[in-house]
């Protein structure tokens, strides 16, 4: 029988969040911590196959909604990513997990986690993210017949908020994820296609779905990630 995900919740600055999870009373938990903004809506899919994968391997998953994302009822603009990190501190210490799964940008979003063991997907720093958001907008800009370019929307961002890829992003946000750098901690396990030639622990079959201009998944890449991560956890 096919495994189906439930919701629970976890507390945070007065609010409930919701997190996704499987297999609750399984004694080995991961928290995962999607990407950010766009690319959480494409990865989404993928994301949910792991945690079926990770059940069937005994592993408890939770998947938390970020304020200022998904269900959250706090809006974006007002969200710093202090107040990522700092949310997923609570969830973690709420649901008593102590290995962490991030992927892409969220690996930014886990300061308040020094000792808590980190499995990382494809880390990219934040300036990275903000860079790329800011072409697309100078893109669609472009199509609706403005001139707008890199420096001036950057200028912008340092003081109101700006909509970046659909995405309302305030200037403390837009500040501390411009200046993230991917964390480097001797308890962390950096994880990277093949096709990556950048530095990693680990390199898996797979393809980029953050580049798909659809959200889409890969079977094969989920399966692949869950093992890898049930692996690295160890056995019960």
């Amino acid at each position: 029988m096919t495994p189906v995900p439930a919701f629970v919740d976890y507390e945070f600055a007065g609010r409930k969040e919701l997190c996704l999870c499987t297999a609750t009373r399984s004694s080995r938990r991961v928290l995962i911590i999607p990407p950010l903004f766009d690319e959480m809506n494409r990865m989404r899919k993928m994301l949910v196959d792991v945690m079926l994968a990770l059940e069937s391997l005994d592993v408890a998953s939770f998947l938390p909604d970020l304020p200022g994302t998904n269900e959250s009822l706090v809006a974006l603009e007002q969200v710093t990513l202090t107040d990522w990190q700092d949310a997923i501190a609570a969830c973690a210490q709420q649901h008593h997990i102590s290995d962490i799964a991030s992927f892409r940008g969220s690996a930014l979003a886990v300061a308040a986690l020094p000792k808590a063991r980190h499995w990382i997907f494809s880390p990219v720093k934040g300036a990275t993210i903000l860079r790329t958001m800011l072409r697309t907008r100078v893109a669609a800009d472009r199509e609706s017949g403005l001139n707008t370019g890199l420096a001036d929307l950057s200028a912008q961002a340092e003081t109101r908020p700006i909509e970046l890829a659909g995405n309302i992003i305030g200037p403390e946000l837009f500040a501390q994820l411009n200046a993230a750098d991917i964390p480097d901690r001797e308890n962390q396990r950096i994880v990277r296609l093949e096709s990556d030639n950048k530095p990693a622990d680990a390199q898996i079959p797979g393809s980029a779905l953050w580049l798909r201009a659809e959200p889409d998944d890969d079977p094969a890449m989920s399966s692949a990630i869950a093992r890898d991560l049930a692996g690295w956890m160890g056995p019960q």
